[in-house]
């Protein structure tokens, strides 16, 4: 019997769905809530995003019998932070175009772009800030991680 072996990409596309499900319900519940306005409940979201980064590495190294390499740890993290941006901002994109800018409405300044423009320019902005956070966090982690025992080095 052949054994599935964990692979980066298993574990960070998965990772990365059930990370974006996580923040696709908080901004709902914020919505829901009327706290919409208050930019800084948004900030939750990278929270949510480092929650998910590092518990999808912790799995993959329990997957993995404890043997991790460290662009492995960075690369979980990439995955996860992409997987989850993409699912999000796609979930944000669908929502304004539907109910008129009803997420992205704290965002914009002005109308010098446009409602269209907008809205794509948030996209990308959550997708980019979700790489850039996800890998970083990535690298921050394996720190941790790196060694057998979880202890930090000395």
């Amino acid at each position: 019997m052949e054994q599935r072996r964990a692979t980066v990409q298993k574990t960070g596309t998965y990772f990365g769905v059930m990370t974006g499900i996580a923040a696709i319900i908080y901004i709902v519940l914020i919505k829901l809530l009327g706290l919409i306005e208050n930019v800084s409940l948004h900030f939750l979201t990278g929270i949510i995003l480092v929650v998910g980064v590092c518990l999808a590495i912790k799995r993959h190294k329990i997957a993995n019998h404890g043997k991790l390499g460290y662009l492995e740890g960075i690369g979980v993290g990439f995955f996860v932070g992409l997987v989850s941006s993409v699912l999000f901002s796609l979930f944000q994109v669908v929502v304004n175009k539907i109910f008129d800018l009803a997420l992205s409405y704290p965002y914009m300044v002005d109308d010098t772009s446009g409602n269209e423009q907008a809205t794509w320019l948030v996209g990308v902005i959550w997708v980019l800030m979700g790489v850039v956070i996800g890998a970083f966090v990535g690298y921050i982690a394996m720190q941790f991680f790196k060694r057998p025992d979880h202890k930090l080095t000395s």
